[in-house]
């Protein structure tokens, strides 16, 4: 049984895919939401494992969806992604959406039924009946009709069989925690990581931290890998509101690789993002 249900909406979609160091825009649409994950169609393909950055506004929303999401399965062009650290207020964005789509599809039931109840759309079958083909020509072409119907019967449920498997799939995985890539061997001063940064990530301002006034630096401990990107991320000292949106970011970071007698190692930092309000 579905843990999390899942709703059907196709709207825009930007990802943010950071391939080599260098941030990489792909655009699609979504396939179905939840707030678990959601199913999506892109222009380009994305790898099983990969973490990729979302956008997307839901209907009846004016504040779009952004967050961090990893690529679970994949069938063609439609993939399943399943959200990671996704911010407080953009749960209650999905969660306000999902529930008042649930209320949608209840009320548009007839009176007197249960919400397992569904209507039926009228068949196409019985709408040939009515046509009024005599008797012969009706038992002639009724067999070659109903086989075309169950073929394409049986086609469209091998296909959703198969999206289905794939889901079900994404959602039995317990969701990945960043693992260390091996342990540090330096540390670096602040300065000088400062200046191997080849892509950094802004942070986003938590709508709550900035409706109080919240503003100052989060200090973090970071470990760099010896490809320059970013494994482990600890939060040391600053205001705890802005310290999840401090680490999120820093996970995107990319730096030149530390190099010591020709190897890239890795290193160990620390990192100060800086939050200020606009006056």
């Amino acid at each position: 049984m579905r843990k999390v249900p899942r709703y059907k909406l196709t709207v825009p979609l930007d990802l943010t895919v950071l391939r080599s160091g260098v941030p990489d825009r792909v655009h699609g649409h979504t396939l179905e939401v939840g707030e678990g994950g959601l199913g999506v169609v892109t222009a380009a393909r994305l790898l099983v494992g990969e973490s990729v950055r979302v956008e997307f506004l839901v209907p009846h929303m004016n504040q779009p969806v952004r967050a961090t999401a990893v690529v679970r399965y994949q069938s063609d062009r439609c993939f399943g992604l399943q959200f990671l650290r996704l911010p407080a207020e953009q749960q209650s964005i999905i969660r306000y959406w999902t529930r008042r789509e649930a209320e949608l599809v209840l009320a548009s039931q007839p009176r007197g039924a249960s919400p397992q109840e569904r209507v039926e759309d009228p068949s196409p079958l019985a709408v040939f009946e009515e046509v009024g083909a005599d008797e012969d020509f009706w038992a002639q072409t009724r067999p070659k009709i109903m086989a075309m119907v169950a073929l394409a019967v049986v086609a469209v449920l091998l296909g959703w069989w198969r999206w289905e498997q794939g889901w079900s799939q994404l959602e039995a995985q317990v969701p990945v925690k960043a693992a260390a890539t091996g342990q540090a061997q330096l540390q670096v001063p602040p300065e000088t990581m400062e200046g191997r940064v080849v892509h950094k990530f802004l942070p986003e301002y938590p709508e709550a931290a900035r409706q109080a006034g919240v503003q100052g630096s989060v200090k973090l401990e970071t470990m760099v890998g010896p490809d320059g990107s970013v494994t482990q991320v600890k939060f040391m000292s600053g205001p705890t509101e802005l310290s999840q949106a401090a680490m999120d970011a820093v996970r995107w970071w990319r730096y030149e690789p530390y190099v010591v007698n020709g190897q890239p190692v890795t290193v160990q930092t620390t990192v100060a993002v800086n939050f200020r309000l606009a006056k």
